[in-house]
C-alpha cells in the first residue's frame, strides 16, 4: 500500500471520528453521566446514607436510557409515563421480593406487560425495558423499605427529566439538526454505494446486499426525520421565520433519496450495454463527487469553509456531465436511451442540489408542498384505541409472540434465582435476558455475542487496572469514563459499550463491596446462563422473519402498483399538490426497506438452508427496477421537459405493467421451503 493511500486512509478514519465525536450521542452521554454521578455524589456528600445516594443514581441512570432523541412533545411525554411505571415496578419489586412465587408472577407478568409496551413505538419499548431492567436491579440491591427504595429511583428519575426537558426547552430543534445530518451523510453513503454497481469489476450480488442493508438504515433515518419536523406544528404551519429553511431541508432531502433510488438497477444491462462506450469510469467519478456534495450539507459550518473546494467540485461534474452527453450522442440503440437516462437524473440530482444550497442563504417559498394538515399522514402512528390494542393480542402478532417469551424467560430467570439463593448475583441472569433478548434469532445471536466478548474483554480491563491502580480517585475517574463510553457507544457499537460499562462495573463493586473474585465469578456465569435461555427462547416461542415477509412481498407489490396507478391518473389531470405522489412513494419505498431488512434477517436464522431463495432474490431485484422506473417517471411528469413526450412516458408506463404482472405473480409465488 503507498504513502498516499495510507494516507487517505487515515483522513477517512479522522473524519469519521470528527463527526462521532461532533454528534448527538456525545453531547447526551456527557448529560447523562453527569446527571448520573453528580446528584447521588452531591446527595451523599451532604450527609445522605449511601443506600439512598445509590438508589437516586440507578433511578437516573436507567433513565437516561429512557430517552432517545425527540422532540418536547416526546420528551414530556416519556416523563409522563416513565416516572409513574418507574415507581410502580420499583415499589411492587421491593414489596414481594421475600417472597418467591410471587416474584415469579410479577416478573413474568411484567416480562409480558413491559415489552408489549412496544407496540405505542420505539420510545416506550424503551421505557418497557428499561423497567425490566430496573425490576433486576432492584432484586440486586435487596431492599428493606419498599415504599422508600421505589421515592429513590422515582427521585433518580424526576432529576434527570428536570434536565432533559430544560435542555429541549433551551434547543427545542437540537434533535432534528442532528437528524438532518444523519440524513445528508447516510445519503451521501448511500450514493457512494450505488456507484459501485457501475464497476464491472465489482459482482452484483455484492452491491445488490449492499444497497439492500442500507436501504433499511436510510429508510429509518427518513422516518425520524419526518416524525421530528411534521409533528413541529410552528414550523409546518410556518408560524416562524426559519420554516421554510427547515421544510426546504426535508424536502430536498426526500428528493436526493427519491432520485437516488431512480438510478436504474438493472445493472447488468448497463454494464454490457456501456462496458465499451468508456462512459462507466465517468459514471462512477460523478456519482462520487456528487456524494461529497451531498455530505456537505451535513456539516454547514464546514461547507462554508471548504467552499472553494465544493466550486471545483461543481466544475468537475459540469465537465463530466458534458463528456457523459459527447458518448451518448456517439451511441445508438440501448446504450443510447440508458445514457440519456441516466444523464437526467444526474441533471435532477444536481437541479435539488441546487435548491438545498440556496435554502442555506435566503429564506425561499417553497414550490409544489404539500398542505399543512397533510403531513400528519407521513407519520407512522401507534394504536389509538382498545380495539387497535385488542387486534394486536393473537398469536400472529410477532410483537406478541415477543413478549409471551419475555413473560417465560423473566419467570424462568427468577425461578433460577431463587433456586441458588446462596450466590448473590443471580439478578445479572435477568439483566442479560432484558439487554440481548430481540424478537429475530439474528439480533438476539448478535447481542448474545456482542455481550459476551464485551464482558470478557472489560473484565481483562477492570482487572489490569485494579492490578496497577490503588489511588482511589483514579479509579473513581476510570470508573466514570467506563460510565462515560457506556452511553458515547450505547447506540452506535453496542460491543463497545459493553467493555466500558464491565470496566466501570468491576472497579466500582470492587471499591464498594470487595470480593472481586465473586464478583468476576458471578458476573461471568450468570450472564452465560442468561445468554443461553435467550437463545432457547427463540426455539420455544420463535418469531420467525418467514411469515412477515411473505406478507412484506405482497404489500411491496400492492404499494408499488398504487405508486403506478397514481402516476397514471396523474398523467392525464394536473394536480397543484403533490401529497399523494410523494405519500404513495413514501409507502412503496418503505415496504421495500421493510422487505429488506426482513430478508437480511432471515439469512441469520437457524433455518436458512432449507429456504428457496432464487425467487426471493429475483423478487427483491424486481422490486427496485419498478420502483426505480416509477420514480423516474414521476420525475419526469413533474418536469416537462422536451426529452420526455406525453407519448414517450405512456410508452413507459405500458413497458412498466408486464413486469408489475411479473412481480405479483412472484409474490404469490414465493416459497419459503426448498
Amino acid at each position: 500500500m503507498s504513502i498516499v493511500s495510507l494516507k487517505k486512509r487515515f483522513y477517512r478514519i479522522y473524519i469519521l471520528m470528527i463527526r462521532f465525536i461532533q454528534g448527538e450521542h456525545t453531547g447526551d452521554a456527557l448529560r447523562n453521566t453527569s446527571i448520573s454521578i453528580l446528584p447521588s455524589l452531591a446527595i451523599y456528600l451532604l450527609g445522605a446514607h449511601p443506600s439512598t445516594a445509590i438508589g437516586i443514581g440507578v433511578g437516573s441512570l436507567l433513565t437516561t436510557l429512557t430517552d432517545p432523541p425527540g422532540n418536547r412533545k416526546d420528551k414530556f411525554s416519556s416523563t409522563l409515563v416513565c416516572i409513574p411505571t418507574f415507581f410502580i415496578a420499583s415499589f411492587f419489586t421491593a414489596f414481594v421480593f421475600p417472597y418467591h412465587w410471587p416474584l415469579i408472577i410479577l416478573l413474568g407478568s411484567a416480562g409480558f406487560i413491559c415489552t408489549f409496551y412496544g407496540m405505542f413505538g420505539p420510545r416506550y419499548a424503551a421505557i418497557g425495558n428499561m423497567t425490566l431492567i430496573l425490576m433486576s436491579f432492584i432484586i440486586g440491591m435487596a431492599p428493606k423499605d419498599p415504599l422508600a427504595v421505589s421515592l429513590q429511583i422515582t427521585a433518580g428519575s424526576i432529576i434527570y427529566y428536570f434536565f432533559s426537558l430544560l435542555q429541549t426547552y433551551l434547543q427545542p430543534y437540537r434533535s432534528l439538526k442532528h437528524a438532518m445530518a444523519n440524513g445528508f451523510h447516510g445519503l451521501s453513503q448511500f450514493l457512494l454505494i450505488r456507484s459501485e454497481s457501475y464497476d464491472p469489476d465489482i459482482p452484483l450480488e455484492l452491491t445488490y446486499s449492499r444497497v439492500g442493508k442500507i436501504h433499511g438504515q436510510i429508510s429509518e433515518q427518513q422516518e425520524q426525520i419526518r416524525s421530528l419536523l411534521f409533528r413541529e406544528e410552528k414550523i409546518i404551519s410556518q408560524r416562524w421565520h426559519k420554516s421554510n429553511y427547515w421544510l426546504s431541508q426535508v424536502y430536498g432531502l426526500i428528493d436526493l433519496h427519491e432520485l437516488i433510488i431512480a438510478l436504474d438497477h438493472d445493472y447488468d444491462a448497463i454494464r454490457k450495454n456501456l462496458l465499451d462506450t468508456g462512459s462507466l469510469p465517468l459514471i462512477r467519478r460523478t456519482i462520487k463527487l456528487l456524494a461529497l456534495e451531498i455530505d456537505s450539507f451535513s456539516q454547514p459550518n464546514k461547507r462554508f469553509r471548504y467552499a472553494h473546494q465544493l466550486y471545483n467540485n461543481h466544475i468537475k461534474i459540469h465537465v463530466l456531465v458534458l463528456d457523459l452527453k459527447e458518448i451518448q450522442e456517439q451511441q445508438t440503440g440501448p446504450a443510447n436511451s440508458i445514457l440519456a437516462s441516466i444523464i437526467r437524473n444526474i441533471e435532477a440530482l444536481i437541479e435539488v442540489l441546487k435548491r438545498i444550497q440556496v435554502a442555506f442563504y435566503q429564506n425561499q417559498e417553497i414550490q409544489d408542498k404539500i398542505d399543512t394538515n397533510e403531513y400528519q399522514q407521513f407519520i407512522s402512528r401507534p394504536p389509538r384505541d382498545l380495539t387497535d390494542i385488542k387486534s394486536r393480542l393473537n398469536l400472529h402478532n410477532p410483537l406478541f409472540r415477543f413478549a409471551l417469551r419475555m413473560a417465560v424467560l423473566f419467570g424462568t430467570g427468577a425461578l433460577i434465582g431463587i433456586l441458588f439463593l446462596d450466590f448473590k448475583y443471580t439478578y445479572w441472569i435477568l439483566l442479560t435476558i432484558a439487554i440481548v433478548a430481540r424478537p429475530a434469532f439474528s439480533m438476539t445471536k448478535t447481542r448474545n455475542i456482542e455481550r459476551i466478548v464485551g464482558t470478557f474483554s472489560g473484565i481483562i480491563a477492570g482487572i489490569l487496572c485494579l492490578v496497577s491502580i490503588d489511588f482511589l480517585p483514579v479509579l473513581l475517574v476510570i470508573a466514570a469514563i467506563g460510565l462515560f463510553g457506556f452511553f458515547l457507544f450505547n447506540r452506535a457499537n453496542y460491543m463497545v459499550s459493553v467493555i466500558f460499562i464491565t470496566l466501570g462495573i468491576v472497579i466500582a463493586l470492587n471499591l464498594f463491596e470487595g470480593n472481586i473474585n465473586l464478583i468476576l465469578g458471578s458476573r461471568v456465569i450468570f450472564t452465560l446462563v442468561g445468554a443461553l435461555l435467550a437463545i432457547a427462547g427463540y426455539f420455544l416461542i420463535p418469531v420467525r422473519q418467514s411469515t412477515s415477509m411473505i406478507h412484506l412481498a405482497k404489500e411491496v407489490y400492492q404499494f408499488n402498483l398504487h405508486y403506478f396507478h397514481i402516476i397514471n391518473g396523474r398523467l392525464s389531470g394536473d394536480r397543484q399538490s403533490s401529497f399523494d405522489l410523494r405519500l404513495a412513494r413514501k409507502k412503496a419505498q418503505t415496504a421495500m426497506a421493510l422487505f429488506s431488512d426482513s430478508l437480511n434477517q432471515m439469512k441469520k436464522e437457524p433455518e436458512y438452508k432449507w429456504i428457496d431463495w432464487s425467487h426471493i432474490h429475483h423478487f427483491q431485484a424486481l422490486s427496485y427496477r419498478i420502483n426505480s422506473h416509477l420514480v423516474g417517471l414521476s420525475i419526469s411528469l413533474s418536469k416537462k421537459t422536451n426529452h420526455d413526450t406525453v407519448h414517450e412516458i405512456h410508452s413507459r408506463i405500458d413497458a412498466l405493467k408486464p413486469l408489475l404482472t411479473d412481480l405479483n405473480q412472484i409474490a404469490e409465488s414465493i416459497h419459503l421451503k426448498k
